[in-house]
């Protein structure tokens, strides 16, 4: 009977080594598909975020550049309409006159 029970005991040993190997290899295989699926996340995420600054350089660059002609024409037209005014300097003079001497 002590056979019996040292055969079913070394038995036992066999299968918890056998549990722990496969065990082992499910934790190693899963290590590879958490890697490979975070590698993969992240080559997504770089993707997506340097597509979006991207988008938001070149839209910003376009309204700047807008913005700019704007103001441009903006500074042209005060300009010309300052340019274009005539000067009235007998009025200027009496204005001067009535503030400094008045």
């Amino acid at each position: 009977m002590a056979e019996k029970e040292v055969n079913t005991i070394a038995h036992l040993l066999e299968v918890e080594l056998r549990a722990n190997e496969l065990t082992s290899q499910a934790q190693a295989d899963a290590d590879k598909k958490i890697a490979a699926a975070k590698a993969q996340a992240d080559s997504e995420f770089k993707s997506q975020y340097e597509k979006l600054v991207s988008e938001c350089e070149k839209s910003y660059l376009e309204k700047s550049a807008a913005l700019e002609k704007h103001n441009s024409q903006e500074i042209a037209s005060y300009k010309s309409k300052i340019n274009a005014s005539s000067l009235d300097k007998p009025s200027f003079n009496s204005f001067l006159d009535s503030i400094l001497f008045a």
